[in-house]
């Protein structure tokens, strides 16, 4: 029986910049940094208890513009409760915003999508 998601890794290209977006921007907590030899973890702590891992290759990650159609991972999505006012905090910290807040109403949510310091595409979600 599968009980939650445990975990999400991002490899990331500036580990501060990572961290500081994670913690000071979007208010998640910074848990634990494990030095695995070539690389190090950082832990981040994300509502309901599971963990974001950043990845620190030590300036060897690479780093490249992704398509959002492209196969793979397309995008993080968190539920929050104003995401107008999410938006206008996230310009206000120069944060990149991709998709300005708009209503779907199809799918019930009105969406912010913006990028992290890496380029991974981050979705806050308001139900309609």
């Amino acid at each position: 029986m599968i009980h939650r998601i445990e975990h999400i890794s991002i490899n990331v290209f500036d580990i501060q910049k990572s961290i500081d977006f994670y913690n000071r921007i979007l208010g998640f907590e910074q848990l634990e940094t494990v030095d695995c030899g070539d690389f190090e973890i950082t832990y981040i702590g994300l509502p309901g208890g599971s963990r974001l891992e950043l990845f620190d290759y030590h300036a060897r990650n690479q780093s490249h513009p992704r398509q959002e159609s492209e196969v793979g991972l397309r995008h993080l999505a968190f539920e929050v409760d104003d995401v107008a006012a999410h938006e206008r905090n996230l310009r206000a910290l120069g944060v990149e915003i991709t998709l300005p807040t708009c209503e779907l109403p199809e799918l019930g949510v009105r969406v912010l999508l913006f990028l992290d310091p890496n380029g991974v595409t981050l979705e806050f979600c308001e139900k309609l």
